[in-house]
Parts: structure tokens; sequence; C-alpha cells
């Protein structure tokens, strides 16, 4: 048994007061010897202490049969997905079949050079419109910027935060995990 392993074991013990004289001995050793796993241990006879210290909540007497009951029946639930799986099919296949038969049924005016340089020119004009629409949407959050400020500042103070907790978060999840000897 590793160490660490040796470690968190007695303090298991510890916890459920198994631990023989010497292997209390042993447990304050390490403890006095490695001052992460003393934060730990408080850290963990605090959770203890208020996990022993929290009143019992026994759950309802049909607790069982009433979450049971309310599960879906699992024949409704394959009709359901299967419907579902169905739709998504017919909803991608359909417009397939139906693009098929218009360009059977219109096959010889769609390949017309007239045709081709009409759908070329609406694409044209549709890619125009696009770019208006965009470039009028950035000025417009330019110019909200500009006159408020304030929303600007508050979306960096809110980025800074989210970074700072992440950071945090970072810390405390690589400081919780277990070192390898």
């Amino acid at each position: 048994m590793e160490l660490e392993d040796r470690i968190y074991a007695l303090m298991m013990d510890a916890l459920d007061g198994e631990l023989t004289p010497d292997e209390q001995t042993e447990l304050n050793a390490h403890l006095e010897a490695r001052p992460s796993y003393k934060a730990e241990w408080l850290a963990m006879q605090s959770v203890d202490q208020l996990l022993r210290q929290s009143p019992t909540i026994a759950p309802a007497a049909d607790f069982a049969q009433r979450t049971i009951a309310r599960l879906p029946n699992q024949q409704v639930r394959i009709w359901v997905i299967s419907a579902v799986y169905i739709s998504l099919l017919i909803t991608g296949i359909l417009p397939l079949v139906l693009g098929l038969w218009v360009f059977s049924q219109l096959g010889d005016e769609l390949i017309e050079p007239a045709f081709i340089e009409m759908a070329l020119q609406s694409l044209a004009e549709g890619y125009q419109v696009a770019l208006a629409v965009s470039r009028a949407m950035v000025s417009a959050m330019g110019e909200l910027v500009i006159q408020q400020p304030v929303l600007l500042g508050w979306l960096l103070v809110l980025g800074g935060i989210a970074s700072l907790w992440g950071g945090i978060y970072r810390q405390l999840v690589t400081q919780t995990q277990p070192l390898s000897a």
C-alpha cells in the first residue's frame, strides 16, 4: 500500500473511531510531517462533524412506490423514441425527395442559362443583404458601447470575475487531488 493510501485509510478509520493507539500515533506523525494532509484532515473532521450534527431525514413511507409509479412505461418510451427517430428520418429525406421531384419536373428549365444567371444574381443580392445587415449590427453594437460605456465595463468585470473564479476552482481541484508518490 502506498504511503498516501495508508494515510487516507488511517484518516477514514480515525473518523470512524476504529484506530488502535499505534495507528493513532502513526497518523499524528504523518499529519505533523505533512501540512497539506493536516489541512485536509481538519477539513475532513469539519465535514464529518457537520454531517453527524445534521438531523437525519427519512423519506416518506411510500416514496419508493410513488417514484417507481412515476417512471415512464418502457413500451411507451420505445414507441416515443421510435416516433422521434422516424420523424427525424422523414424530415431529412422529405426535402431530398421533394428536390428530386422538382428537378425531374422542371429539369429542362433549371439548366437553362437564363435561370442559372437569375439564380446567381439572387444569391449575390442575398449576400449583399446579409453583409449589409451584419455591418449594421456591428455598427449598432459599436454605437451602443459608445453611448453606454458602462455596459462594456460591466461585461469586462463579469469576464474578470468568471476568470478569477475559474482560476480559484482550478487551484482547489489540483489541491484536493491526491499526490502521487
